[in-house]
């Protein structure tokens, strides 16, 4: 802010003990001969344009023209970096910025791509075949349950069978 003040009221680098003009009935010869301003400021220690603030002013434009350029290709490096970096992360070729087609690596993604869908249809096959395995595994169960239950009643049956029989001709022999 005071830097501001400063250059506004014609004030340059001046010592901070001139920033007041002293009011001791000094004559203005005092001042070296200089015409104060309005605010009692003298201009002593006003900066001009001269030639050695023009070269520094252009000196200042080269090298913030410089850094400027720097600063791009620093980002332009960082980008390429992330793009490298992206590409390693997700493992596409297609990623790559800079991915020039060869025509073996093209035969061979049909070739995969051939054989993915290979795998997939064998895939889709085994567990069709593994759900219907499962069913005939369970009817077999079944059959094989509703069998013995079959002979095991058959078995009963000509166990009673028998004796039914033989008590009849025991029951018509009585008589």
């Amino acid at each position: 802010m005071f830097s501001h003040l400063r250059k506004r009221f014609g004030r340059g680098i001046v010592d901070s003990g001139e920033t007041r003009v002293k009011e001791s009935g000094l004559s203005s010869q005092s001042n070296g001969g200089q015409r104060q301003d309005f605010w009692g400021m003298s201009n002593a220690g006003r900066e001009t344009s001269s030639p050695g603030t023009d070269l520094r002013e252009k000196q200042a434009k080269k090298e913030k023209e410089r850094l400027i350029e720097e600063l791009q290709l620093i980002t332009e490096k960082r980008n390429d970096l992330r793009d490298r970096l992206r590409f390693l992360t997700e493992r596409s070729m297609k990623n790559r910025p800079h991915f020039r087609p060869n025509p073996y690596y093209e035969d061979l993604e049909r070739m995969e791509e051939a054989v993915m869908s290979i795998l997939h249809n064998l895939e889709m096959e085994n567990t069709v075949i593994h759900e219907n395995n499962q069913k005939l595994k369970k009817e077999i169960t079944f059959s094989r349950n509703l069998l013995s239950q079959l002979l095991m009643e058959n078995t009963c049956r000509k166990k009673l069978v028998p004796l039914k029989q033989g008590a009849r001709r025991d029951i018509l022999s009585v008589h």
